[in-house]
């Protein structure tokens, strides 16, 4: 297949979302690069970090969702189904994930960080029902997403036994039931855990799986949407994208105002703060997914940055923040802000791209061998 067909085939606002989404958590995280220590900045980065994971989780579960969508609607759908659906999965996060975290315990070792419990990464547990994550922070989202590659397909065969319904409802209607579980363990935590410091809520509840899958499964809603009633959301996606753009002001902006916070309102910032979020993203992303074509001088960029996504999300924080930051200090070199924002993303950048281009990349060939 010819470079220019595989262009034409991607779906550019997809690559608009994805490309979007990564350029939020980056930008999260340059407060630490730059170490500022100014609130509203701080504050800042905290919603642009938290809503790019968020559109991250929405997204990956629309496109999952629609791969296990088409699987499900078929009779044969079966152990078989699953492997192969795993072992493409796994294909693509496994192999550079593994890799970015081997650099991470070396540079643990060296920088002498606490690393206990390193081997609970290889398992994706290190935040499954607690959260153990002491170095490799941002490896938490990527539990949350192994774990629902690996339960739902296996949740949707069994389900599909019990439900004697035609597929196209059950898959439904077992998304909406696992949408509602999660939120009931969140409910549990609620009721059971005290919780009233942001910090303590970042990790307990925001960071950990068994709180957080539904936020993939909202994806899985679009992807049903969309696969029986494509022409009808194509209709209304500009309407869905402003209510979406209204749903964003009114959590970030009007509620903040409002005071609605872990102390006024626990019960919304511990259960449905996720759940307004997932909904704006789910709302908003039909919109992007009728995108389908756009000049070349804006597709070239946003497709490069949509391609190494993955790559700058594993390597952006942990790996060139901590390096280029120890550097500096160990050479006794002063940077300016905007140089040092630079020279930092160039690194990310041009580091992501060889990460992608010749492991990633090369591996993901590999999956229908």
């Amino acid at each position: 297949m010819s470079q220019q067909m595989q262009s034409s085939e991607r779906i550019f606002g997809l690559d608009v979302v994805r490309a979007a989404a990564i350029s939020f958590v980056v930008f999260s995280h340059l407060f630490y690069v730059v170490d500022s220590y100014n609130p509203t900045f701080i504050a800042i980065s905290g919603v642009f970090g938290y809503f790019g994971v968020e559109v991250f989780f929405v997204l990956s579960g629309f496109l999952i969702g629609t791969i296990l969508l088409k699987k499900y609607l078929k009779e044969d759908f079966n152990f078989s189904s699953i492997k192969t659906f795993l072992k493409r999965r796994w294909y693509r996060t496994l192999p550079a994930y593994y890799l970015v975290l081997l650099l991470n315990i070396i540079l643990a070792i060296v920088f002498n960080y606490d690393f206990k419990g390193w081997w609970n990464y290889f398992l994706f547990i290190q935040n499954l029902f607690t959260y153990k994550i002491p170095f490799f922070r941002e490896s938490w989202s990527l539990s949350v997403e192994e774990w629902t590659y690996l339960l739902v397909p296996f949740i949707l065969f069994f389900g599909s036994k019990f439900f004697k319904i035609s597929r196209k409802y059950s898959f439904l209607i077992l998304t909406l039931s696992l949408i509602f579980i999660f939120h009931l363990f969140r409910y549990l935590a609620y009721l059971n855990l005290e919780i009233y410091e942001m910090d303590i809520w970042n990790t307990e509840i925001k960071s950990t799986v068994i709180y957080r899958i539904d936020a993939i499964l909202f994806g899985f809603i679009i992807a049903w949407i969309h696969y029986f009633y494509k022409d009808f959301l194509h209709k209304i996606r500009v309407y869905l994208f402003i209510v979406a753009a209204h749903l964003f002001f009114l959590q970030f902006a009007v509620m903040n105002v409002l005071r609605f916070d872990l102390i006024n309102t626990p019960l919304y910032f511990k259960v449905f703060y996720f759940t307004l979020t997932s909904t704006t993203v789910a709302l908003g992303l039909p919109f992007f997914i009728s995108w389908r074509q756009t000049f070349s001088f804006l597709r070239i960029p946003i497709e490069f940055v949509s391609k190494v996504s993955y790559s700058v999300y594993l390597l952006h924080y942990s790996i060139i923040a901590v390096l280029l930051k120890q550097s500096l200090l160990y050479l006794d070199i002063e940077i300016s802000t905007v140089p040092l924002l630079v020279l930092y993303l160039s690194i990310t950048l041009i580091l992501s791209f060889l990460l992608y281009r010749f492991f990633e990349k090369p591996i993901m060939d590999l999956r229908d061998n």
